[in-house]
């Protein structure tokens, strides 16, 4: 679990009344997050991107959702088992027609599960996990709310087929099991069209000349109403990477408002047991609300929404809590401050009840050379259920490229899990 990143605090805009030139919100790329609930929680994100053609839209979407069921059932004369999808994956083409604001669409793709069934049988348990591809069909309508927002509800089928499924106990013993599987969904989400006439950069038609907008280091002034944040980290035994995203759902980001984020990320790790070596792959992924508040010298955002983890092991460990999917409650802030123009703090902090992950960060900066590139100390705490983690070491802050701006950080890290060692990290913010 890393960290992703502060951007740093702009002067504030001036107020206007501008206009936009106006473009086809059903064309284009598009990001936003689902969720469902059937016989637990599902829920994740999907990217697509839309070609209308006269009156019939065209497009392709992949979504990821993580879940949260389990399915109990009798399996054999004295066999007890459980179903588990732990992740639904699908790849599909749509097509669809608006009727005003409303698009109604038909779609169908390739879909993935990755599944756990355990098996109860003579006293022991038994395990086995594997990845099913299959294929699914939907339909569904999507209302756009505004120029760059939508709001879809969505019926999905899936099927999996039958398939078999080598289940191991405790003592060595296995069991051969035919898994069927099938899924029914509807699904409610949200979507933000990069393609609406709201979109960051369009060009206003201003009545008067306002005083001049700060300028990024590329000698842009127009309203920026999205931060990208991806991030990536590499430590004794781990890798971790995260895309975020903060968006401005009302005015932009250099004013204060209310605030969406939307964070996915995934990454690698292993550590050792009195058995072995364990091997592990996770995925996460955030959906939270709340506020900006902007001022002249600092920019401050307080978070709270949902969130979801799946870790995959290469082999069952019974002391390690941290495994299967698991869903929570999320809370974060994060702050940046320029006390004095040649002085940065900056600072993030984060905690979900899925697998009680916390993350925390603080460094100090301070511009050497007179370039606004910040240089000092960092401190990083982070873990779960199953380790933690501390760093110190070394940061150089908003280092410019283009319209980027890049931030690195190295130094040493102790790890209750895998002992000391070196780290690396490198975030990039860009804001359009």
């Amino acid at each position: 679990m890393i960290g992703t990143g502060i951007a740093p605090v702009r002067a504030a805009d001036m107020p206007s009344n501008a206009t936009s030139v106006s473009t086809d919100p059903w064309a284009g790329f598009y990001l936003g997050a689902d969720m469902a609930k059937v016989g637990g929680w599902v829920g994740g994100f999907h990217l697509g991107y839309d070609y209308r053609l006269d009156g019939l839209v065209f497009g392709a979407e992949g979504n990821f959702d993580w879940a949260g069921i389990t399915n109990n059932f009798l399996c054999g004369a004295a066999e007890f088992c459980s179903a588990e999808p732990e992740w639904f994956a699908t790849l599909v083409g749509r097509v669809g027609s608006t009727i005003g604001p409303a698009l109604f669409y038909v779609n169908g793709g390739i879909a993935w599960s990755r599944d756990t069934i355990t098996n109860v049988f003579a006293g022991d348990t038994y395990l086995g996990s594997q990845i099913r591809p299959g294929w699914t069909v939907g339909v569904g309508i999507e209302y756009l709310f505004s120029n760059n927002w939508s709001a879809k509800l969505e019926y999905d089928y899936m099927n999996f087929g039958e398939r078999p499924l080598t289940v191991t106990g405790s003592l060595g013993n296995s069991l051969a099991e035919d898994v069927k599987q099938t899924m029914q969904l509807l699904k409610l989400g949200f979507s933000y069209r990069f393609n609406g006439s709201d979109t960051a950069g369009s060009m206003p038609v201003m009545p008067y000349a306002p005083e001049k907008r700060a300028m990024d280091a590329d000698g842009d002034d127009s309203s920026k109403t999205i931060r990208a944040i991806p991030s990536l980290s590499v430590g004794k035994d781990s890798v971790d990477g995260v895309v975020a995203g903060l968006f401005a759902l009302t005015n932009d980001l250099q004013k204060s408002g209310p605030r969406l984020y939307l964070s996915g990320g995934a990454g690698w790790y292993q550590f050792g047991t009195t058995d072995g070596t364990i091997k592990g792959i996770y995925s996460t992924g955030d959906v939270l609300v709340g506020y900006g508040f902007v001022g002249k010298n600092y920019d401050v955002n307080l978070l709270a929404g949902v969130s979801a983890e799946n870790d995959i092991l290469s082999a069952v460990d019974a002391s390690d809590p941290v495994h299967g999917t698991e869903g929570g409650i999320k809370v974060r802030s994060d702050f940046t401050v320029n006390p004095t123009p040649k002085t940065l703090f900056e600072g993030e902090v984060d905690y979900t009840t899925a697998f009680q992950t916390y993350y925390s960060s603080a460094k100090f900066g301070y511009d050497i050379f007179g370039n606004e590139i910040f240089f000092g100390p960092q401190v990083i705490a982070f873990g779960d259920a199953r380790f933690n983690q501390w760093r110190v070491g070394g940061a150089i802050s908003q280092i410019k490229f283009g319209k980027a701006e890049v931030d690195l950080s190295l130094g040493y890290a102790h790890d209750s899990s895998v002992g000391s060692g070196a780290f690396v990290d490198l975030g990039l913010n860009i804001e359009f």
